[in-house]
């Protein structure tokens, strides 16, 4: 193995600690979150029903894209919020019986938040020491 730094660890973007590891996901969270709030503000045209049904398939969706980094198996929960995503739409669609009525900007924000998590999850981390004995 080569001692040389590679262009990766030049640029900083190396393993990544632990407290950067979780500095990532609760900033992708809020500032999704946050978003995911903001786009919703198109859903006047909602009954209350339809709007429920929204909540709901949200919030799953939403649950998903945590598992990510929060389930032992995170590429099949990868996988699954990504497609979920992607039909977002057109599940909403058949649900309300009406496929213009979710915001547009929501299927791009639950793909986005998932490829971040994606990367977040799956980029190298550093070693965590292994806990000894005695601070147990």
């Amino acid at each position: 193995m080569s001692t040389q730094p590679t262009l990766m660890r030049r640029l900083g973007l190396g393993r990544m600690s632990t407290g950067e590891y979780q500095a990532n996901l609760n900033g992708l969270n809020m500032f999704f979150g946050a978003v995911l709030g903001l786009v919703l503000t198109g859903t006047e045209k909602l009954d209350a029903w339809q709007f429920g049904v929204l909540l709901f398939c949200l919030a799953g969706n939403v649950i998903t894209i945590l598992f990510i980094s929060s389930s032992r198996n995170r590429v099949s929960y990868a996988v699954f919020a990504l497609v979920n995503a992607l039909l977002f739409p057109y599940v909403m669609g058949f649900l309300l019986r009406a496929p213009d009525l979710v915001p547009d900007k929501i299927q791009p924000t639950l793909l986005v938040w998932t490829v971040m998590t994606i990367v977040v999850e799956f980029w190298a981390r550093q070693k965590e020491p292994e806990a000894t004995a005695q601070e147990n």
